[in-house]
């Protein structure tokens, strides 16, 4: 039997978040022993904090309009205790891909004991100001798992876009173009395993199935305290189908107790997810009317106002 495209990426991004599944459970009794100063019965979130990040790159897929490849922007996140086990995240960005505006929000409200693990619920909504007026929409499930120097995270759920089809302009051969936006709903997932050589370095890779595309994704961030605030340095790399590839770096500002990047990951803030929502949406182009280029004169002809000219 023959699976199609569509349906096969939701049964790949299903497995995929099957077995992470399965592994936060198996997770649920682990403790982080072996990682310095994590200990068992902190609260949720250690206090009131934040965070604040600016990235700058290249984005590339077969389906891009013509233009400049920069993505870049900045992004905010604020995080509060609700009590002891719980806790609630607002996350911003405000970026801009292929000269378009991209404006968004997320909200995370989740129970976490950092010695072991963090479930909770993840809603996000992002709006592109591109001919196409795209609007993207997510709501699903966050979990993540501390085993000692790895950690499993993820979140998955539905994900909604909406975009119209516009003119974008005419090509080269005079043919008029359309975007032909991939819009309605599907399954979406961002999963990663991140590994703590020490302290203050991460090293991760994952999946992601966003906006009906696979992509891998890697990935690398150090600490660098900085007059008591702490400071990282971060880059980011995703290669998927349909030719996507993207690369970024940038710098975050941690806000709160200062304490190494491992113990902030995971008694602070969760991630700041957004970035990967810039390609949520992808344009392809529709060509319509071309004008195939006239034929060439013959030979020995010499080309007037008046026509051909044989010599």
């Amino acid at each position: 039997m023959r699976i199609g495209k569509g349906r096969r990426g939701a049964l790949l991004s299903g497995v995929a978040l099957g077995v992470v599944a399965a592994l936060l459970m198996a997770a649920e009794p682990a403790r982080a022993a072996d990682v310095a100063e994590v200990g068992v019965g902190l609260p949720a979130v250690d206090g009131f904090n934040g965070k604040l990040e600016g990235f700058g790159g290249w984005g590339d897929h077969n389906a891009f309009r013509g233009g400049s490849h920069f993505i870049g922007g900045g992004l905010g996140s604020l995080t509060a205790p609700l009590g002891h086990s719980f806790g609630f995240q607002l996350d911003g960005m405000a970026a801009t891909r292929q000269g378009d505006f991209v404006g968004g929000a997320a909200g995370h409200l989740f129970t976490r004991d950092p010695s072991s693990h963090l479930i909770g619920l993840y809603g996000s909504g992002v709006g592109f100001d591109d001919p196409s007026k795209t609007r993207s929409y997510k709501i699903g499930a966050e979990a993540e798992a501390y085993l000692g120097r790895f950690t499993l995270s993820g979140v998955a759920g539905y994900e909604h876009v909406d975009a119209k089809k516009a003119f974008l302009g005419l090509d080269g051969a005079g043919a008029r173009v359309f975007s032909d936006p991939k819009d309605g709903g599907s399954f979406f997932d961002q999963i990663d395993i991140s590994f703590y050589p020490t302290d203050d370095l991460k090293l991760s890779a994952g999946h992601r199935y966003v906006g009906r595309k696979h992509a891998a994704a890697l990935g690398v961030e150090a600490l660098v305290p900085v007059g008591g605030v702490g400071v990282s340095a971060f880059a980011e790399g995703r290669i998927g189908e349909e030719d996507y590839k993207a690369a970024w770096a940038g710098v975050k500002i941690y806000f709160g107790d200062d304490k190494s990047l491992i113990r902030r990951h995971r008694e602070s803030d969760p991630p700041n997810r957004l970035k990967d929502d810039l390609f949520a949406a992808s344009n392809r182009r529709d060509r319509v009317g071309a004008v195939p280029p006239p034929p060439p004169p013959p030979p020995n002809c010499e080309v007037t106002n008046c026509g051909c000219v044989f010599q």
